[in-house]
């Protein structure tokens, strides 16, 4: 089965030509990230590539790492960057002091957004180093502390495992998205993941067949999973409060509101009477 496949072989298998695989899932990559079709994909893999595994550079650190990559002009890069940045896929995280001859100013530094992240999982080294994206990428916001997201994923799962569960959930979560990934807004992302879940069910069996006793072992894990039960409790405590509180309001309206029915009644009736 795919899943125990070594990451050699998941390679294969997704780049092989005559694999149908292969052909569907490339497909719906090119139809549902713009960035990744066109004359333009190969320069914003490389530039979405190296902010995923490296962290908030600048554009000219972008262009130096990317030399090596047969990258030879800077404008081309700077172009790839701004045009990223305009459709959602990077942002900028901060800034850097620079020299420029004689003179010091500061350079924008730039990094993966939730849909930045999400375009580079189909580049195989990203998907097999999830944790380490999650943790050099400040804007990848979750709603649980970072750290222990990663050291749930590096302690459950190898880095081929991971590169398995990101690319089915991927490809659940192209399924799962109307359109394309630039007609989704930013914050709206988060509504897919489920249905994405819900159409790779391997992630479900992957998890099944790990010891998720480990968890328990990993410092502060405890603690938050506590601190969320107890949150959730109050938030449910107080709900009830109000729930309550509202049907004892209704309760009286509803006594209210038949004893004006049975005045009106009695009050009808004695009219029908004198006529």
């Amino acid at each position: 089965m795919l899943w125990y496949a070594h990451s050699s072989q998941l390679d294969a298998y997704y780049t092989s030509e005559e694999s149908p695989l292969h052909i569907e899932f490339s497909e719906l990559v090119g139809a549902k990230i713009p960035a990744l079709q066109g004359r333009d994909e190969k320069n914003n893999k490389c530039v979405l590539e190296i902010l995923a595994l490296q962290g908030p550079l600048i554009k000219y650190d972008i262009f130096k790492a990317l030399k090596p990559k047969g990258v030879k002009h800077y404008p081309t890069i700077s172009r790839r960057v701004d045009n990223l940045k305009e459709r959602g896929y990077l942002s900028i995280s901060g800034k850097r002091t620079t020299t420029v001859g004689k003179r010091k100013e500061k350079s924008y530094m730039y990094s993966l957004t939730w849909k930045g992240f999400i375009a580079s999982l189909p580049i195989g080294t990203v998907a097999r180093e999830v944790p380490k994206v999650l943790k050099n990428n400040p804007l990848l916001g979750i709603p649980f502390p970072k750290e222990i997201a990663v050291k749930v994923l590096s302690e459950l799962f190898t880095p081929c495992e991971i590169e398995l569960v990101a690319k089915a959930l991927l490809e659940g979560f192209l399924r799962a998205i109307p359109r394309d990934i630039e007609s989704v807004e930013q914050d709206k992302l988060i509504a897919y993941v489920l249905p994405a879940m819900v159409e790779t069910p391997e992630i479900r069996e992957k998890f099944e067949e790990k010891d998720l006793t480990k968890l328990f072992q990993i410092s502060g894990f405890m603690d938050y999973v506590l601190s969320l039960i107890n949150t959730s409790e109050k938030q449910f405590n107080d709900s009830l409060t109000n729930i309550r509180a509202m049907k004892k309001e209704l309760g009286k309206y509803a006594q209210a509101s038949k004893k004006v029915e049975v005045k009106s009644q009695a009050s009808r009736k004695k009219a029908t009477i004198y006529r």
